[in-house]
């Protein structure tokens, strides 16, 4: 059995972009692996000889969904597939029967995606609490003073988008255990790169997009809801697939008392991405064959290491201290405001977001990227101090 050191080399060779390119912004979008591409085109070859094999397409859904909750931790009935995370957290805040008076506790850092199908809810009365919050890791204690018997729902990321914290969704999730609350959590930056482990964790659901650390297509992806509530949510769309299977065929109109599918299922509606299916399923090959904790593991240390690393030429990190709720996000304040073309100008993408310098990394990542960007910003700080003692 190959090392895990190997088995990531081998897989940062699925990567083209790596010929060419640090790449640091998989928060951003991932740059596709050859296992997906070519999943991709087997798809639309097969597609073009034939009518499609429907059958066939529903194997391969239910074996990419088995294959996503092996790497999520929970089980395959809690997984609906969906387009991404915006839709995704919208199923869920529908799902919950708010009634007038309700509220629901959103932090203001969290990205707007993770509000506004929050906002959208005060059309029914639902008050949205907004709360402060410091850019570090949060945790019960941040949110108890904002929680009470009307709450319905706590809003948060499982990872943010800036700086990168990881929430301490285990103690945030007691506390809605507390209040008969559900947790809802934007997963989309953990998911592919931590391991997230649904069942262990108090949350109620979670929705991911594939474009990112699951290395998927954009237009496909997941929401997880929690089996013993499915019964109590119910979908604000339905579609012959929300149903149970076989209860609504062709001639349903003799029969019209179909019911919902007992399962996460429920949720999902019309023709599935099948394309997307099959990319998604060769991307969790390549996930599960590395292990998603030695994907943690690999992108936690080289997140340390740069940060070591800049820490010694007076550049921190923004975000939280302990390193236990840090993330494969690292966002940086640098001074100036050219940062990022500059990295661009030398064959490194990433990001700027909220007056940082915002690098996201993947499996596909490597010391030898982090020297050579910590060489870059060197070159760049020297040739500053040179020209301001000119």
């Amino acid at each position: 059995m190959a090392s895990n050191t190997e088995a990531l080399l081998a897989a940062r060779r699925q990567f083209p972009i790596t010929e060419s390119h640090a790449y640091f912004d998989i928060a951003n979008m991932n740059s596709p692996p050859t296992c997906v591409t070519h999943a991709l085109a087997r798809f639309f070859q097969e597609l073009q000889r034939g009518s499609g094999d429907k059958s066939a397409w529903m194997r391969e859904i239910e074996s990419t969904r088995r294959k996503a909750a092996t790497l999520l931790g929970c089980d395959a009935g809690e997984l609906a597939f969906c387009k991404n995370t915006s839709e995704a957290l919208n199923i869920a805040a529908n799902a919950i029967d708010w009634r007038a008076g309700d509220n629901v506790v959103v932090p203001v850092s969290e990205h707007p995606n993770n509000v506004f199908p929050w906002l959208n809810l005060r059309r029914r009365g639902v008050e949205v609490r907004m709360v402060a919050d410091s850019g570090n890791a949060l945790d019960a204690d941040a949110l108890r003073a904002h929680v009470d018997a009307r709450t319905r729902a706590v809003a948060v990321a499982d990872v943010s988008f800036h700086p990168g914290q990881r929430n301490d969704l285990e103690s945030i999730g007691a506390l809605c255990g507390e209040v008969g609350a559900y947790l809802v959590v934007d997963g989309v930056q953990a998911a592919g790169l931590m391991d997230v482990k649904l069942h262990q964790r108090g949350i109620a659901m979670w929705a991911a997009s594939g474009h990112k650390g699951l290395l998927s297509p954009h237009g496909m992806g997941l929401l997880y809801c929690r089996r013993d509530l499915v019964p109590r949510l119910h979908p604000v769309y339905a579609a012959r697939n929300s149903m149970v299977p076989g209860s609504a065929d062709d001639h349903f109109v003799e029969k019209p008392d179909a019911p919902l599918r007992p399962d996460a299922g429920r949720f999902e509606i019309g023709n599935y991405n099948y394309s997307g299916i099959y990319a998604m399923g060769a991307a969790l090959d390549l996930l599960l064959g590395i292990g998603i904790a030695n994907v943690e593991r690999h992108v936690l240390a080289l997140g340390e290491r740069l940060t070591d690393a800049l820490a010694r030429r007076g550049i921190e990190r923004v975000g939280p201290a302990d390193p236990r709720r840090r993330s494969s996000i690292c966002a940086f304040k640098f001074a100036g405001d050219d940062w990022v073309e500059y990295f661009a100008g030398n064959n490194v993408i990433l990001s700027g977001r909220r007056g940082a310098i915002r690098i996201s990394l993947g499996l596909y990542n490597s010391f030898d990227e982090i020297d050579r960007f910590v060489a870059l910003v060197d070159h760049k700080l020297g040739g500053s101090r040179a020209r301001r003692e000119a």
